[in-house]
């Protein structure tokens, strides 16, 4: 199995780590923290304004009607690595990138355990992609938490852009059919809206001719040199190119998180908006404790042959009004 690392065969060493998807996580949206709890409950809260009818002084006032609560449970996801390094695999091989030192277990072991908090680390932004789309689904396509149904909301309609076109006043129609389309349904202080595009639908907005004139008409007509920038600005919103990576897109069912051809609107600066929870892992040690974004555990095989590995991320990620969420197609 390792054949290729031995003393023999090594000749060059080149760490060919792929790519993990994070520009969702690194928007700062999400509002991380560790409970003790497998379980979150989000209360729901539907508040409501009044305009208040003047009544004569000294009668009765205008009644005010009680706020309507309720409690919504979301189980805690739980994601679990299972793997071993055995003492022979080491045995007569040369360390990674080295020349004249053998490699050792606990350089193995240290070597996995990258490579799963890469995998954790692409699962969490996988989890907050759906998230942004108001249904987190596994890497397999299944289901874990329909954030529409849960809410008892209907899933917002699809904003169709008409960009395989010239689109006249493209600004205006970005600020009104979609812009005050979450205003609406957010109801709510915010400090911007963030679009998350697929590759041709971001290539097919900035083609649109009003949108690179912008760039010309504010002196920065040397961007259009290297094509779309890969974030821009227009009618109020900040549009990224979401990058899935080759790797990654296998790993969800040759599926991007972003489809190429649409994009993902959702609001920022709104207080939990956007939550993390991670949950303590299923261990003696970590019972009760204040969850933590992942966990490494290792023991001895029984026959002292090698080292069991664990690893694991209990974590959840949500939008807790997703009413205020918008897909756009080109």
């Amino acid at each position: 199995m390792w054949e290729e690392f031995s003393v023999i065969a090594l000749t060059a060493a080149l760490n060919n780590q792929p790519f993990v998807p994070g520009q969702v996580g690194a928007t700062g949206i999400f509002d991380e923290e560790g409970v003790s709890t497998t379980t979150i409950k989000i209360e729901e809260n539907n508040g409501t304004l009044a305009i208040i009818e003047p009544t004569a002084r000294g009668g009765p006032g205008q009644t005010s009607d009680d706020d309507t609560r309720r409690l919504i449970p979301f189980e805690i996801d739980h994601f679990e690595i299972n793997d071993a390094v055995m003492a022979d695999e080491v045995q007569g091989v040369r360390m990674f990138g080295e020349t004249d030192q053998l490699e050792t277990v606990q350089n193995r072991i240290d070597s996995k355990q990258v490579k799963h908090a890469r995998s954790f680390d692409t699962t969490l932004e996988h989890q907050r992609v759906g998230a942004i789309k108001g249904v987190v689904v596994s890497g397999q396509g299944r289901v874990l938490h329909d954030l529409y149904d849960r809410f008892g909301l209907a899933v917002p309609a699809p904003i169709v852009m008409g960009l395989g076109s010239a689109v006249s006043g493209i600004a205006t129609k970005i600020k009104e059919d979609i812009v005050y389309s979450i205003e609406d349904d957010l109801d709510e202080a915010y400090s911007g809206i963030h679009a998350m595009c697929g590759r041709e639908y971001h290539a097919a907005l900035w083609d649109q001719a009003e949108v690179r004139e912008t760039f010309l008409a504010d002196n920065q007509g040397y961007q259009l040199r290297d094509g779309a920038p890969d974030v821009f600005r227009v009618g109020g919103v900040t549009w990224e190119r979401y990058r899935t990576g080759r790797r990654a897109k296998a790993a969800n069912s040759d599926v991007s998180f972003i489809a190429d051809n649409e994009a993902r609107v959702f609001p920022v600066g709104v207080p939990d908006l956007f939550i993390t929870r991670f949950a303590p892992a299923d261990l003696e040690e970590t019972v009760n404790t204040i969850g933590l974004p992942r966990y490494a555990n290792q023991y001895p095989m029984a026959n002292g042959k090698g080292r069991h590995l664990d690893a694991q991320m209990n974590a959840i990620s949500l939008c807790t009004r997703p009413g205020a969420l918008r897909k756009l197609t080109i």
